[in-house]
């Protein structure tokens, strides 16, 4: 399954433009059919439930099963994609689900399969969506140049939504025609395209002198970098409300399927058919209203027209009205979610930026999966209208949420690595994992310019600890207003070379506008190491010179 709630990055290249890549357009013609497959399996494991159990809340356990994982693991497959060799990740994950949809194959066929194997073995499906999802976000940015980048990702979500305009339906009637197992048959063999694309890739290996990060400090790094961001805090607290209320829409087209429209599952297929449409249909003129407008009145409208569209959902009487919602619910999707990547893609530096698609996925599907669950057993405690009604007023209150939390604006920064200024060389021989290691650096400011070099400086101390500083103070002298000092500790001298490699180009502008208050033409930098009595002390460099030429060095 590819990541199908995507978006664009807002440039003004052609949506094709990327197409005429062939690395991009193999991996996106074989996650086209990956996620044909993925829908088919889901009308397959959906409607299946729907036979075995019925109930409302077991129905949309189906869906919650499939995202839980994310809210599980997705943070450990950031740091994997971050850490290790991508297209390994990525097979990785093609493989697992390629297993499972096999065995739910033979399971169903067998008719050995109960309502919780189904759920079990959907959470292992959902789990190699989780898995795959940073890994493929990340690839996409290093497949594409960065003016196609937005183009790109937006064809992502058409791939995925088209996919969905034709897939459950698709799926629909061959659970008609032959049962649950031949979806999930044809799932395991659509993962085959994508197998196949990513063993071709002969993608050139990273190179870093330095140790790889172990996984609990990488986590936290990404943890570090989002809590730095205010942008990425934003958008992680806007897609957990949006996805929270939006969860109704899906897990419960069943019921609708079954007993508004007295359909099956060919109904049923038509109807996630419909919002497929919607969805795909919206993808490019939202794009331009997005580039027109901006990220957050777009958004906003589109919280209010998924309301809309829910509404409809809730108390239409038959099809026109029920199907005018899914397309309403469909654009909106697309819309909503594209803003929220997009300002999430365009706030994160290279080096983590697997980690902060992992978080941001993890904060939406753990909601999507949450209000799955929690709209599900409202419509089996009171009813199905009265779950969507009260789904459709939460959107409704998203413009609100817009005002205290608004989306990024694309900024136009450079988050691609900085040219790699020279590491300092130590006098000092000591242990590269010693530590903690400060680092002092002082300035001299004219105190006119005090109030604007403290402003800047605030700026840059969000960047030490994004890089991976673990404390950051800035210090003014009582006795020389002049002089300041700023402080900030890593945890061994490994972090302190590893900070400086995250360095952006945005990064390293706001350096050259602190470094620009100093009176003396630069500041002067100190690193002090920790040190312990156990610790192995160094030669001076007079004493190495003498123990060189005792040797004969």
């Amino acid at each position: 399954m590819a990541i199908g709630i995507a978006g664009g990055e807002g440039e003004r290249a052609s949506i094709l433009e990327p197409l005429r890549l062939p690395r991009f357009r193999a991996l996106w013609l074989a996650t086209l059919v990956s996620n044909l497959g993925w829908l088919i399996q889901t009308v397959g494991a959906a409607w299946l439930m729907t036979a075995l159990v019925g109930t409302a809340d077991m129905v949309a356990l189906v869906q919650a099963a499939v995202q839980a994982p994310i809210l599980c693991f997705s943070i450990l497959a950031g740091v994997a994609a971050d850490l290790v060799d991508r297209r390994r990740v990525l097979l990785a994950a093609q493989l697992v689900m390629l297993a499972v949809s096999l065995l739910l194959a033979l399971l169903a066929a067998t008719g050995t399969i109960g309502p919780w194997s189904l759920l079990a073995l959907t959470f292992l499906l959902g789990s190699g969506a989780a898995l795959q999802g940073p890994a493929f976000q990340s690839v996409v940015r290093e497949v594409v140049p960065i003016g196609a980048l937005g183009a790109a990702v937006t064809l992502n979500g058409v791939s995925f939504n088209a996919a969905r305009a034709v897939g459950p339906a698709l799926g629909g009637a061959v659970v008609a025609w032959a049962g649950a197992q031949a979806a999930f048959l044809l799932n395991a063999v659509s993962y085959l395209p994508l197998v196949l694309a990513l063993l071709l890739w002969k993608r050139p290996a990273a190179e870093d002198d330095l140790p790889r990060e172990r996984v609990a400090g990488a986590v936290l790094g990404g943890f570090r970098y989002a809590a730095e961001t205010p942008g990425i805090r934003a958008v992680l607290v806007r897609s957990a409300l949006f996805a929270f209320a939006a969860a109704a829409a899906l897990p419960l087209l069943p019921l609708l399927a079954r007993d508004r429209l007295a359909g099956g599952a060919a109904s049923y297929g038509i109807l996630l058919g419909l919002f497929g449409l919607g969805a795909m249909a919206s993808a490019f003129f939202v794009h331009g209203l997005r580039e027109r407008h901006g990220a957050e009145p777009v958004s906003r409208a589109l919280a209010l027209l998924f309301a809309g569209g829910l509404g409809l959902l809730a108390f239409g009487p038959g099809w026109p009205p029920i199907a005018l919602g899914l397309l309403a619910c469909g654009a909106a999707w697309i819309g909503s979610f594209a803003a929220f990547n997009i300002a999430v893609q365009t706030s994160s530096a290279f080096w983590v930026q697997s980690r902060t698609f992992a978080l941001y996925q993890t904060v939406m599907f753990g909601a999507m999966a949450a209000g799955s669950w929690v709209w599900g057993l409202l419509a089996a405690r009171a009813s199905v209208p009265v779950a969507l009604a009260t789904a459709a007023l939460l959107l409704a209150l998203q413009p609100l949420a817009g005002r205290i939390w608004p989306l990024p604006a694309a900024s136009g920064r450079d988050l691609g690595p900085a040219r790699r200024a020279p590491e300092p060389s130590p006098a000092l021989a000591f242990d590269p994992e010693e530590g903690p290691v400060l680092v002092q650096v002082e300035y001299r400011v004219d105190p006119a310019r005090a109030a604007a070099f403290a402003a800047a400086m605030d700026e840059l101390g969000h960047i030490r600890k994004r890089n991976g500083a673990l404390r950051w103070r800035l210090f003014q002298d009582t006795d020389d207003p002049e002089h300041w000092v700023e402080t900030y500790v890593v945890a061994d001298w490994v972090e302190h070379l590893r900070l400086a490699r995250r360095t952006t180009e945005a990064d390293r502008a706001v350096e050259r506008e602190v470094a620009a208050f100093d009176r003396k033409g630069g500041p002067v930098v100190r690193r002090l190491v920790a040190r312990r009595r156990d610790a192995r002390f160094a030669l001076d460099a007079s004493e190495r010179a003498g123990a060189q030429s005792s040797n004969g060095g």
